[in-house]
This record gives C-alpha cells, structure tokens and sequence, in this order.
C-alpha cells in the first residue's frame, strides 16, 4: 500500500489548473485598409480585362442598326414629308406646265422653291428634334438604339467600356443628327472615320467619348 505522503503529492500534481484562453486576434485598421484596397484594386483590373474583351462593332453592322433605326424616324415624320413633296411636286408640276411665252413662266421654278422653303424649315425643325431624342434618350437610358439593339450593338464610355450618360448620350446625338440634316455630305465624312483608326470611332463618337461594342456595357 503506498505511502499518505506519495499519495497526496501524486493528488496534488493530478488536480487541474487553470484553463489559458486564447484572446482573440483582431486586424488593425491599416491592414483592413490594405485589404480593402486590394479588393477593389482586383475588381477593377478584372472589370477593366473583361472589357477589353468587348469586341467593337464592324462598320457594316452598324450601317445595318442606323438603316433600322432611319426607317423607324422616316415611319414616324412620313406624313409631315410626305405632304410636304406632294405640295412641292404639285407647285413644280405647275411651273413646268406654263407656256415658255408667257411673262410668268419667267422665275417660275424659282418662286416655288422659294414658296417651299418655309414648309421645309417648319418640317425640318420638328424632325431634327425629335432624331435628336430618339437617340439622346434611348442611348442615354438603354445604352442602344432599336436599330443598334437589333444587330446586338451598344454604346459605351470609351475610358473603361462602361454606360454612358445623359450628356455623352447628348452631344453625340446632336452632332449626328444636326450634322447629318444640315452639313453637306457630313455622313459619308462621319462614317469614314470608322475606318481611320482601330478603335472604329466616327466623329460624333470621338467627340462624346463613346464606342460602339457588340457587348452590353460594363457596370461602373
């Protein structure tokens, strides 16, 4: 039998001591910076690397979207123009039909050209508008256009492939339409510079920014 003093010593040694816990381990402040830093630094460059794989719209396609959407306007404003010619066509058939004797067959296609131009501009006028905020809005608010939306294209910020805004969507509205109805051969001019560089920028894409894609654009 052993020994009272082994074994309370051995009772001794066999008693539990008191439990360490662990404090628990919290981040500083410049290191959750860092974190958060490098979180956002990973999603821009993997937003900024999936819109580089955008591809950009051929210039055939888009010749494509503009005729849609040109059809759509013409539908649209056809009664206004289509009354507009049948009153030209009327005047100049008048015109033509005077006896080349008669002192009013002189200057007569002259007046009616001057008698059409002030229908013209009160059709005119109403058209420019209202291209204007087709394209302005449906750009603006939808990234596209019905005719761009039916050969799958999008406009985007040309900086990081992202929706652009009211006024970008604004100004490259304008110069198209107001260059295209009032400047001579300002189309062919426009859409001549698709050609021109490798990012297939007409002019009133150059000068609001923006590129025609065939992907929906990036979230900012």
């Amino acid at each position: 039998m052993p020994a009272p003093g082994v074994t309370a010593q051995a009772a001794a040694h066999a008693r539990p001591g008191p439990v360490a816990t662990a404090s628990p381990v919290t981040a500083s402040p410049a290191a959750t910076r860092h974190a958060t830093g490098a979180a956002q630094a990973a999603s821009a460059q993997a937003g900024q690397a999936a819109s580089h794989r955008q591809v950009l719209a051929s210039p055939w396609r888009r010749l494509a979207a503009f005729a849609i959407d040109a059809v759509i306007l013409t539908l649209v404003t056809g009664a206004l123009w289509g009354r507009l010619l049948a009153s030209f066509a009327n005047r100049m058939s008048k015109a033509a039909g005077i006896d080349p004797g008669d002192p009013a067959a002189h200057g007569a296609v002259g007046r009616v050209f001057a008698a059409t131009a002030g229908p013209y501009l009160m059709v005119l006028v109403p058209t420019i508008i209202l291209a204007v905020l087709y394209y302005w809005l449906l750009t603006g608010y939808w990234g596209t256009t019905i005719g761009k939306r039916s050969a799958g294209l999008w406009v985007v910020s040309a900086g990081d492939r992202s929706p652009i805004g009211q006024r970008a969507s604004f100004l490259r509205a304008l110069i198209f339409v107001l260059g295209g109805e009032v400047v001579p051969l300002f189309f062919p001019v426009d859409n001549g510079w698709l050609l021109a560089g490798g990012r297939r920028q007409a002019l009133h894409d150059k000068a609001a920014g923006t590129l025609v894609v065939r992907d929906p654009p990036a979230a900012r």
